[in-house]
């Protein structure tokens, strides 16, 4: 109830337009192509997060259009009649609708972890491992040992005080003022214990 409040808000962090631009064009790439493109979104989200992840993903995309394509050029038929040409195109669509979610969804929060602060205490813990040893150094004896590595504190001499300012003359009628009204007051206060009540 008594606490210091709410942590102000930090100003959002804009993203420039030229990675709204590019996030976008990546993500139609695969819809507007019919799927035969959506090597080239995953190769771009591989090469943007660097992550095993996205690399395994994009040769798995890229050898499922490779495989998708090359049914669709075997179909002996000229208008595509064939139920396997069917499937394949069936599953490079699919493949396109995938890989559009997971480029949006990856991108996105790749770049949210990327934009995010540090800790203010990031990186400053102590690496376990064994104990440190300090060599110690021989001192002459007429050396004095500073305390803690620091050295030692040097006496400070003390300061004469100082006399408080002189008070001007127009200061002397508004002290009296103010005595005559605490006398006044004391006064009051006296009288007024000294009466019994009803």
């Amino acid at each position: 109830m008594h606490g210091h409040g709410y942590v102000p808000a930090q100003p959002p962090r804009d993203i420039p337009a030229s990675v709204i631009v590019l996030r976008v064009l990546f993500a139609i790439l695969p819809l507007f192509s019919c799927g035969m493109l959506s090597w080239g979104t995953m190769l771009r989200l591989a090469l943007v997060t660097k992550r095993p992840r996205d690399w395994v993903l994009f040769v798995v995309v890229l050898a499922s259009f490779i495989a998708c394509f090359g049914t669709v050029l075997s179909d002996p038929t000229e208008d595509l009649r064939m139920l396997r040409s069917d499937i394949a195109i069936g599953i490079m669509l699919a493949v396109a609708l995938v890989v559009v979610g997971w480029f949006l969804y990856a991108d996105t929060r790749h770049d949210a972890i990327r934009r995010m602060p540090l800790s203010p205490y990031y990186g400053t813990t102590v690496p376990y491992g064994p104990p440190v040893v300090a060599q110690q150094i021989p001192q002459s004896p007429h050396t004095p040992t500073p305390g803690y590595g620091f050295p030692p504190a040097q006496p400070v001499p003390p300061q004469p005080l100082q006399a408080p300012a002189s008070q001007t003359s127009s200061d002397k009628p508004r002290i009296d003022q103010v005595r005559a009204e605490l006398d006044e007051l004391s006064d009051y206060l006296r009288k007024d214990r000294k009466e019994p009540g009803p």
